[in-house]
């Protein structure tokens, strides 16, 4: 994939949040809340940049931390909801940190220190709506790139029994299976038809697979090896090249596992 095609926001999940908090950052800024009425605009810019890709940092962050190690296997949902908290309450005192250096307290009182309760209730603001954002952007990035299953079978892959993602691609996407890419908590799922994003934890899709339908070669990448057109090494590293042009790392302590899936191949 080419940069152009990583930092793109409808084909990529960081290219869609770096977008989406651009355009969060804009809209509070022609909003100019109370608070940020003193600052200039470049001020502006900077007050509520910080804030907005700091929560989408820390919620993108707690996402992978709870999808992948806490609860790999919990409703995706629930996981999206339990990082816009966990990021909400991180968030909390650096956004009263950034409000004192940046703003000062409106109120006298405030100037001596912060109490518990300030916090909490920064928290009990800060939440709410922050939370809710992070659920409104997996919501329109999920429901813009999934369609429902069709009641037909469909195309078969050749590797057994069908794994449940697979009835999550859009219909004209769903060929055979070359490879799956960990996308974060979202997965990259390249066929005989192209590639699709879906909200599905990696392992998770690995589980659905049969034992021997093919090899992961990375902790973010598995691979079918009857896909593979070229292996190169070179300065130590190893790279797989497939069939549809996709190239993929292979990561060291995986390459005789490789190796020996490519020969059976």
């Amino acid at each position: 994939m080419t940069l152009l095609e990583r930092i793109d926001p409808t084909r990529t999940w960081p290219g869609f949040l770096a977008t989406a908090g651009a355009g969060l950052t804009a809209l509070f800024v022609f909003l100019e809340p109370t608070p940020t009425q003193v600052l200039s605009v470049p001020a502006l810019i900077a007050f509520w940049g910080a804030h907005v890709f700091l929560f989408l940092a820390l919620a993108q962050g707690a996402q992978v931390l709870v999808s992948r190690h806490v609860a790999p296997k919990a409703n995706p949902w629930a996981a999206i909801l339990a990082a816009g908290i966990l990021a909400s309450t991180v968030l909390t005192p650096i956004a009263l940190l950034l409000d004192h250096l940046m703003v000062g307290p409106l109120d006298p009182a405030e100037a001596s220190g912060w109490t518990w309760v300030g916090l909490i209730e920064e928290w009990a603001s800060l939440a709410a709506p922050a939370t809710l954002v992070w659920l409104g952007l997996n919501a329109v990035r999920f429901l813009r790139l999934s369609e429902p299953a069709p009641p037909s079978t469909p195309e078969g892959n050749g590797q057994g029994a069908e794994p449940d993602f697979m009835r999550r691609l859009p219909p004209g996407r769903r060929g055979q299976l070359i490879a799956l890419s960990a996308e974060l908590h979202y997965l990259r799922v390249h066929t005989t038809r192209g590639d699709s994003l879906i909200l599905q934890g990696f392992g998770e899709a690995l589980e659905q697979l049969c034992p021997d339908a093919g090899v992961r070669i990375h902790r973010s990448h598995w691979i079918d090896p009857a896909f593979v057109a070229e292996v190169t090494r070179e300065g130590g590293r190893t790279t797989v090249r497939l069939s549809n042009g996709l190239t993929l790392p292979v990561a060291r302590n995986r390459r005789a596992e490789v190796a020996a899936n490519l020969a059976r191949a």
